[in-house]
């Protein structure tokens, strides 16, 4: 219940996005989209960007050293695209360098980071240069809507982000790498991406950078705007979520990690539903059976957010057994140094 709570009360004290800005801005923004082997969602996300209505802005793909078509894809839809041949320097993450090097190529007023698996309505560049100009805002970030396409997606990304808002700190500096508005300058003398190369989770990284540095900063619920189909698959999901889990056992430690995640008090729940299974004793099997009850109707909000149906939330048991599961993986990856696999190279964290 307490999980549930503090998850709607912290989701309730995000700002929303105005979908109707008072004045419409004309600074010029270039739009960076950092893409490896994003074939199969590229054509829909730079379409979406080209068909902004926005005065002056440039889509520019950063093609990071893909092995399938994403390229020639891209220029097809006609984005500008500029392709790193080469793997990123040691101490660089992929994503981390290819925004970097699109960044330092532009002049335009803003920068706009984006990821090749999102999709952007057609006024939501001008509501977010319209905000961030109107409340002297150095940098912006939106919590995008999640499209939630196969079983998995829907078993487990609302649930997800309910403990992921269930434990956020919303006094505390944060970014969603996947919508990122900044000012050109403030990315220069800031150092941006450069300064937080190595970092796997590079979005909150640099929002701690930035508020380090004293610059004025803001995440606002955009979910009205963009939305996001983050994993293709259950492989594509486990690899994701892994890699977060992975950056909380770093940043926090093992123990951290296991007392501050809130998938780990489901394990008890599943626990204290199999022995009573086995052991034939009725009680445990009831209370288990009644947390999960009240975990569910705690989940329903999250289910219509995400446009999935409420019987989901019958389904709560299974879905906290794969994230600790997940979570159980990434802190032994961190443990052992071993780091995480993404985009099909292994991402050893530095600082």
């Amino acid at each position: 219940a307490l999980i549930g709570l503090f998850a709607e009360w912290h989701y309730r004290q995000l700002p929303e996005l105005p979908t109707q800005p008072a004045n419409l801005p004309t600074s010029s923004v270039e739009i960076i989209v950092p893409a490896r082997n994003e074939a199969a969602t590229i054509e829909r996300v730079t379409a979406s960007l080209l068909a902004l209505h926005y005065p002056t802005f440039l889509v520019t793909v950063i093609d990071d050293h893909s092995t399938d078509n994403t390229a020639m894809l891209a220029v097809g839809v006609g984005a500008n695209v500029i392709r790193l041949e080469a793997e990123p320097p040691p101490g660089w993450t992929g994503k981390c360098n290819a925004c970097d090097q699109g960044a330092r190529r532009s002049e335009a007023d803003w920068l706009l980071f984006t990821d090749a698996d999102t999709y952007h309505t057609p006024d939501s560049l001008t509501c977010a240069v319209a905000y961030a100009e109107s409340h002297d805002l150095d940098a912006l970030s939106l919590l995008l809507r999640q499209e939630c396409v196969g079983f998995w997606d829907r078993l487990i990304l609302p649930l997800a982000y309910q403990n992921y808002f269930a434990v956020l700190r919303p006094s505390k500096p944060a970014f969603n790498g996947q919508y990122i508005l900044i000012r050109r300058s403030v990315y220069n003398e800031s150092g941006g991406f450069g300064a937080v190369r190595g970092r796997v989770m590079e979005d909150v990284a640099l929002a701690e950078l930035l508020a380090d540095q004293g610059y004025k900063t803001a995440l606002l619920n955009g979910h009205q705007v963009a939305s996001v189909r983050m994993y293709a698959d259950l492989s594509a999901l486990l690899h994701g979520m892994t890699k977060t889990a992975f950056t909380a056992a770093r940043d926090r430690g093992a123990v951290g990690w296991l007392l501050g995640s809130v998938t780990f008090i489901g394990v008890f729940v599943i626990a204290m539903f199999a022995y009573g299974v086995l052991s034939g004793q009725t009680p445990l099997i009831g209370a288990a059976l009644l947390i999960c009850a009240v975990n569910g109707l705690g989940l329903l909000p999250w289910l219509s957010r995400f446009g999935v149906r409420p019987t989901y939330a019958a389904l709560n048991l299974i879905g906290i057994g794969v994230l600790w599961l997940i979570g159980m993986v990434g802190t032994f990856r961190a443990l052992c140094g071993v780091g995480v696999r993404w985009k099909d190279r292994v991402i050893i964290e530095t600082r």
